[in-house]
């Protein structure tokens, strides 16, 4: 994608750390909480970082190409009705992603309808409505609280980059603590030691 709203150079973004951030500027498209991994200028590509998994011919191709389609991503607002939640568990659904205010938070009453949820099997992740930034739910009582439920952070892996693994998780497994520990994992780049400032 462009890297500013001239021609002169293109960047490469790791596509689990991408996000559209305008309607249609031309660089439309940032690494979010990453840099770049190259840039294209003048015809030649420069690599800004090495942190990146190289081709290896040795390696055989594996596809594991289904989803499941019993996920949801739940953006939180002040004032949402808990009984969102309860629908998709009353749906069936296995995994849920909420998207929650600053280092990842919900209103507590909504604590009732996530627990529900937990008890049901369903798994329940945190990301943030920040685009930048990382999930801290030791700060504030109600993250702690949520932890304690069984609510699982996710650093700064962005949501809906969390969706589309946890459904890919839950079309590979039923065991719910080997989805856990494969959301925990960092496969692809989506999850970061530590989050640039």
């Amino acid at each position: 994608m462009h890297e500013t709203i001239s021609d002169t150079s293109i960047a490469i973004h790791r596509g689990v750390r991408v996000r559209k951030c305008h309607t249609s500027r031309r660089d439309a498209f940032q690494s979010i909480n990453a840099q770049p991994i190259a840039k294209v200028e003048d015809n030649r590509i420069m690599m800004l970082t090495d942190n990146y998994r190289k081709r290896d011919p040795s390696r055989k191709l594996v596809l594991k190409p289904k989803f499941s389609d019993k996920v949801a991503l739940i953006k939180f607002y002040p004032g949402m009705n808990p009984d969102i939640i309860s629908w998709y568990v009353d749906h069936g659904y296995k995994g849920i992603i909420l998207e929650g205010t600053g280092l990842g938070h919900v209103g507590s009453y909504c604590i009732r309808a996530i627990k529900r949820a937990i008890d049901n099997g369903v798994i329940v992740a945190m990301a943030s409505q920040c685009i930048w930034g990382r999930v801290n739910m030791n700060v504030y009582d109600t993250g702690r609280d949520l932890q304690a439920l069984g609510v699982i952070p996710l650093e700064d892996m962005l949501a809906e980059t969390a969706l589309v693994k946890l459904m890919w998780i839950l079309a590979q497994t039923t065991e719910t603590e080997e989805a856990v520990k494969l959301l925990r994992a960092n496969i692809a780049g989506e999850i970061s030691q530590r989050t640039l400032y």
